[in-house]
């Protein structure tokens, strides 16, 4: 079963993504103590989502790096069933400029 990251363990993903880092300074850019931090490491490396490097220093592997672009794309289909909801609510209203612009958003997002 793989990991369910939580908001934590996200955030830490996304700081290793720009490159390597240590707990402490994980900490204090999420806000989260140290001690969580080094937890959420530690369960991180267990999902082979982050690699230790030795002297505390954290990166993330190519796992990571697809978990964390399969919750970016997750954010997408999201917005896409907004956008949907919104040509629906439009198109009941009768509006045919609502209906155009969900349809334009839409289209946007998938060109995306």
């Amino acid at each position: 079963m793989a990991h369910e990251l939580n908001d934590a363990d996200e955030q830490i993903l996304n700081l290793l993504a720009s490159g390597r880092n240590l707990p402490q300074n994980l900490a204090t850019k999420t806000g989260y103590s140290r001690q969580y931090v080094q937890n959420r490491l530690q369960m991180l490396k267990a999902a082979d989502l982050v690699d230790n490097l030795g002297g505390g220093l954290y990166e993330i592997t190519d796992d990571g790096r697809h978990r964390i672009d399969a919750s970016s794309s997750q954010l997408d289909v999201d917005e896409l069933r907004d956008a949907v909801t919104d040509a629906r609510d439009a198109y009941e209203s009768v509006n045919g400029d609502g209906v155009e612009d969900a349809l334009d958003r839409m289209e946007r997002l998938l060109a995306e």
